[in-house]
């Protein structure tokens, strides 16, 4: 599945994971957290934990109400191939929207 992954002072970047968790987890360092990206169907995945665990700050969200600490990327929501919902691949359009998007909000 592809995703745009934000690495903490690097340029977002799409990239082809297998969409297992632990493949998520390991991009994020630890338990994954989504939150709804600003155009749906798509989530921030982040690290549950970022905050507690003192990582950087590095996107704002929620229209200045919280904050991304650490790495964190972009996929879709939507069904998967068992018709469950579940956290998938972006399609080319959700990658273009997300890159062209992306830079607002972020702290580094």
């Amino acid at each position: 599945m592809k995703v745009i992954y934000c690495k903490i002072g690097q340029a977002p970047k799409i990239l082809e994971i297998d969409g297992t968790l632990e493949s998520m987890q390991s991009l994020v360092g630890g338990y994954i957290e989504t939150y709804p990206y600003e155009y749906e169907p798509m989530v921030f995945v982040m690290n549950e934990e970022g905050k507690l665990q003192g990582l950087q700050p590095h996107r704002i969200i929620a229209s200045g109400r919280d904050i991304i600490c650490g790495d964190f990327f972009v996929a879709a929501f939507g069904k998967n191939g068992d018709g469950e919902d579940d956290i998938v691949g972006l399609t080319e359009e959700q990658e273009s929207i997300v890159l062209a998007t992306i830079g607002a909000g972020r702290l580094c």
